[in-house]
């Protein structure tokens, strides 16, 4: 039996944010408890698999995992890989499953390369290819997110016994295949960005479907449906909002770090 435990629940910059001065920002410098961690899960079955490497992995492991699973190459869900170098913990080659895309960029660049070279990291291109594992199955799925990453976006279906789940953080809009993955699962991680469209002046440049408009769009699944990568400026992250009530309400809910779902 699988089970993912919830690491993190932010966009890529966690809370509070470099820079920003916003009411969540400063509420999480003024008490580390609403401190917010970048967006991961772990898969416990017959070893430990971390989905997203990311910036806060210090605080989100105490081990290194039996291997990693990347949805992307952007700073929240690819820079953690850092962490399993030589200067850190200096795993040994361990697996790193990406696209084909991102396999290349990785083998390529520095300082990512280094990783590669050392023999820390033993990458693994992943398409529509299912990972079985002791007792759940992996199964990529290309989403839409950002034509300026050229190597693509995953999401993963987690198949156990007893149920499935959908890791879905990041995607420019809810389109037709994305709510057709949420739909055909027990419980999907999706993208919960944005509340709404005018939270920063520059949404435009940073496409996501709002939280909003996919609970319009999904009030009807039966997939239990939790929210995670909350932006900073987000305020669904404070638990007496207005918001948060409107959405556990309707029967959504907001994921938290340290939640633990059994497959």
């Amino acid at each position: 039996m699988g089970t993912v435990e919830i690491l993190g629940t932010a966009q890529d910059a966690g809370v509070p944010h470099l820079g920003c001065r916003c009411v969540n920002c400063e509420a999480a410098r003024e008490d580390v408890r609403q401190t917010r961690y970048a967006s991961a899960i772990q898969l416990s079955d017959g070893g430990q698999y971390l989905f997203d490497a990311t910036p806060d992995v210090r605080f989100q492991l105490t081990d290194v995992p039996d291997g990693v699973f990347l949805t992307h190459a952007h700073l929240g869900h690819l820079t953690g890989l850092l962490y399993f170098g030589r200067e850190s913990t200096d795993a040994d080659e361990l697996p790193v499953y990406a696209t084909p895309g991102l396999v290349d960029v990785i083998r390529d660049n520095e300082p990512l390369c280094s990783l590669v070279a050392n023999g820390t990291v033993d990458l693994r291109s992943v398409a529509d290819d299912v990972v079985s594992l002791e007792e759940t199955a992996v199964t990529p799925f290309r989403v839409e997110h950002r034509e300026s990453v050229p190597t693509g976006t995953l999401s993963y279906r987690i198949d156990g016994p007893d149920r499935s789940l959908l890791y879905l953080t990041d995607i420019d809009t809810l389109s037709d295949r994305a709510e057709s993955l949420i739909r055909d699962v027990d419980v999907a991680l999706v993208d919960g960005t944005f509340w709404s469209s005018d939270e920063i002046d520059r949404v435009a440049d940073v496409p996501h479907p709002t939280v909003r408009s996919s609970m319009n769009d999904l009030n009807d699944a039966d997939t239990e449906v939790v929210f995670t990568h909350l932006n900073h400026t987000n305020p669904l992250l404070n638990p007496g909002s207005d918001e948060r009530e409107r959405l556990e309400s309707a029967g959504f809910r907001v994921a938290e770090r340290g939640d633990t779902i059994t497959l």
